[in-house]
């Protein structure tokens, strides 16, 4: 879908949902989906999804989206601090957020709040030129540097294909929603462990006294978290790891990983994890499974 696609299948799935905001009418069930207005929430990952298009190959720019505590899924930040390691002393927000509440959101502001383009009205009337006037907002800057081999703006080339498949389900399936901020908490919760510390997706080079190979608390970026109703995928940046909830409500891993899906199935495959479409294929999702565990999202940003 080019974006004006994009714009057009969320006003037709999101336009007339029944709201999710975070407060007392919220539920267990739903609190994975609130936000200050659903359509807006849909059209923020479009507009999120053009700037990591444009700028995240060149420029190691990318838009992480976060739950608010108060808020629910208000914003995305537009941030190199976590696809670059010379940028990781930057601010969290050091080109701005996208900003999903206020007047005619979805918001481009300045760090500080101030707004620099508001695109609601825009991507309704005319997407390709509210995109264009976006990408006109936030700076090209040349990676600087030559110890890069380990960033994620160099090991994740295809990041940008799967963003925007993940941006497509998104329009396309109300209730898919995706994080990109997630704590692997390593004690239980609901008397379950996290995925990603079953599988030790994140393990330290050196633990207490020394010893290696510990399986630590910790927050990555370098993963996809996808849910839909009460079942989650995940996927990494780079394409070569992924975790999904069996039908059995235990964890597997897959034989063919993203990196060596074509593209043209990419959407398709991930989809079949949250049962969008068809049910993980026999042939490349592996049916080793883990144990049966939970998950946790934490939040980003003030």
């Amino acid at each position: 879908m080019n974006v004006t696609e994009q714009v057009q299948t969320a006003l037709a799935n999101y336009a007339d949902l029944p709201q999710v905001p975070l407060d007392e009418s919220v539920t267990p069930e739903t609190i994975y989906m609130a936000t200050p207005d659903r359509l807006t929430y849909a059209l923020g990952w479009v507009v999120a999804n053009a700037i990591v298009a444009e700028r995240f190959l060149p420029s190691a720019i990318d838009v992480l989206p976060v739950f608010h505590p108060e808020h629910g899924w208000d914003r995305f930040l537009i941030t190199r601090r976590v696809s670059c390691k010379s940028y990781g002393f930057k601010k969290a927000d050091e080109f701005g957020r996208i900003m999903l509440s206020g007047d005619d959101a979805p918001r481009l502001t300045t760090a500080g709040g101030k707004t620099l383009l508001s695109m609601g009205s825009a991507l309704r009337e005319d997407p390709e030129q509210a995109i264009a006037e976006l990408l006109n907002l936030i700076p090209r800057p040349k990676i600087q540097g030559a110890q890069h081999a380990r960033c994620a703006h160099t090991l994740a080339k295809r990041y940008p294909y799967y963003y925007n498949a993940v941006t497509e389900l998104v329009v396309e399936n109300p209730g898919v929603v995706p994080a990109r901020e997630i704590y692997i908490d390593d004690q239980e919760i609901d008397g379950q462990y996290h995925p990603l510390y079953l599988h030790a997706v994140a393990i330290t080079p050196a633990g207490p006294d020394d010893r290696s190979g510990m399986v630590l608390p910790v927050m990555t970026y370098d993963w996809f978290q996808l849910q839909y109703g009460d079942l989650f995928a995940f996927f990494d940046m780079v394409g070569s790891r992924t975790i999904y909830r069996t039908s059995h409500g235990t964890w597997s891993r897959v034989r063919r990983q993203l990196e060596d899906e074509p593209d043209e199935t990419v959407k398709q495959r991930i989809g079949t994890w949250l049962r969008i479409g068809g049910e993980p294929s026999a042939e490349v999702d592996s049916p080793k499974e883990g144990a049966a565990a939970g998950s946790v999202t934490d939040d980003l940003a003030d």
